[in-house]
């Protein structure tokens, strides 16, 4: 039981976040939780903000290569994913022709 059980008060919890961070349900101080999920929210927000600025300036710098690149991408994909389909399918047809032969006798 963690200090903040016992005595019903968050300030006199030896370490609150260290109990938190440990994923222990019960042993967690909800204020304490909710200062390190504002916390880790904060810093996701953050994240993201520079994430969308920086691709907005790749996709300005280098859109339309990334575009062309992009193409290539898709039509070698897919060609790939063709050829998986037709291996995948072989092998299909070779399990069903062992069947006919093993059922036919």
């Amino acid at each position: 039981m963690s200090d903040c059980e016992k005595t019903g008060s968050c300030e006199t919890s030896s370490n609150p976040q260290t109990e938190c961070k440990t994923g222990l349900s019960g042993s967690c101080c909800p204020i304490e939780m909710a200062v390190q999920k504002w916390q880790d929210s904060f810093c996701q927000a953050m994240t993201e903000v520079q994430v969308e600025i920086l691709k907005q300036r790749i996709k300005k710098g280098w859109g339309a290569e990334m575009e062309k690149i992009g193409d290539a991408v898709i039509e070698a994909m897919g060609a790939e994913w063709h050829a998986m389909l037709s291996k995948a399918k072989a092998h299909v047809d070779l399990r069903e022709n062992i069947k006919k032969v093993f059922l036919s006798k």
